[in-house]
């Protein structure tokens, strides 16, 4: 982790478990905030979305460094990518759907060809703000955005480790897209642990260095019920392996090394199970000639009616109880 972002962890988590569970959009706010004390050139720019980010700490500290463009994300990415190529350290906030799929041209063009260092922040992603409907869920935004060449692909599991990302990249400021997705109430927490961009993080693993029964990659804070399933495959007699995968691109290659020692590789993901992590690591695996078998969970490949989060994973098989019977059912 980088002197900066151990210093925003310490400043702005004096108490880890407390900042986890803040609304992430608040804990967004809050990170930017303590950031602009070091950094003058933060700004973030939006798309009218600005009312529960938390964003007025940044705005006392830095006036101007808001900047709105009402609802118009197109242009908010045009913006967001002038200022980026004047020096500004630049986050762009929306909801994840609009400013992934909404905006892909001006990504393409403004981010992966012209290589603005803009990061952008999807809030409410997988199906957090399902309650909205289909648009307004993020689904296929990790697809979309891993494959711009060049584009840094975040995706914290806490608001913890989403202030360290946001911290390394006002640091190092770089084209990048950072997925924030929100636990339902209740969901257990995850252990605290460092953070690092590029890194994945191991979470639990029953067989360091051995061949194990199951070893489980997940991204996001879904990353807490992929690790409670394993205490119902424990209860089964399985050994368990679960890895979290921080970034998504470029990806930390110990992860495929990871699942080759495995029987059974499984993805947990909010996400469609179509181009997401899942995909992502069926092709390193082939890629490395690692065969281990590869269960892929996520969001079906459909668009549902809108409902409240947790029932949304519930009908998708996400809960603990959901991933540990797809994994058996698989297993035999």
């Amino acid at each position: 982790m980088s002197r900066e972002a151990v210093a925003v962890e310490s400043a702005v988590v004096a108490d880890p478990a407390e900042f986890d569970r803040l609304d992430s959009r608040v804990a967004f706010g809050r990170a930017l905030g303590k950031i602009a004390e070091n950094d003058p050139q933060v700004m973030a720019v939006i798309s009218d979305y600005g009312r529960r980010l938390a964003l007025d700490v940044l705005r006392s500290k830095l006036p101007g460094s808001v900047v709105q463009c009402g609802i118009a994300e197109q242009n908010q990415v045009e913006v967001a990518s002038a200022l980026a190529n004047e020096g500004f350290h630049v986050f762009a906030p929306s909801y994840a759907p609009f400013i992934t799929a909404r905006v892909l041209d001006q990504v393409r063009v403004n981010l992966g060809m012209m290589e603005s260092p803009v990061v952008l922040v999807g809030l409410g992603a997988g199906y957090h703000a399902g309650i909205l409907g289909p648009s307004h869920m993020a689904l296929e935004d990790l697809a979309c955005m891993r494959s711009i060449p060049g584009l840094t692909v975040v995706a914290p599991a806490t608001n913890t480790e989403l202030a360290c990302a946001l911290a390394e990249l006002a640091r190092n400021p770089r084209p990048a897209y950072v997925r924030i997705t929100q636990a339902p109430a209740g969901d257990p927490a995850l252990p605290s642990g460092d953070f690092e961009l590029g890194l994945c993080r191991v979470l639990a693993d029953d067989a360091p260095g051995r061949m194990a029964d199951v070893a489980i990659a997940t991204c996001g804070s879904i990353a807490s019920r992929a690790l409670a399933a394993t205490q119902l495959l424990r209860g089964r007699g399985l050994s368990c392996r679960v890895v979290t995968v921080g970034t998504i691109k470029p990806l930390d290659q110990h992860v495929v090394e990871l699942l080759a020692n495995a029987r059974l590789d499984v993805t947990v993901e909010e996400h469609s199970v179509v181009g997401g992590l899942g995909g992502l690591l069926a092709e390193e695996l082939l890629d490395r000639g690692a065969t281990p078998g590869l269960l892929r969970l996520g969001a079906p490949d459909g668009y549902p009616e809108a409902d409240e989060q947790a029932r949304l994973l519930e009908r998708a098989g996400l809960t603990p109880e959901g991933i540990a019977a797809s994994v058996l059912a698989r297993l035999g």
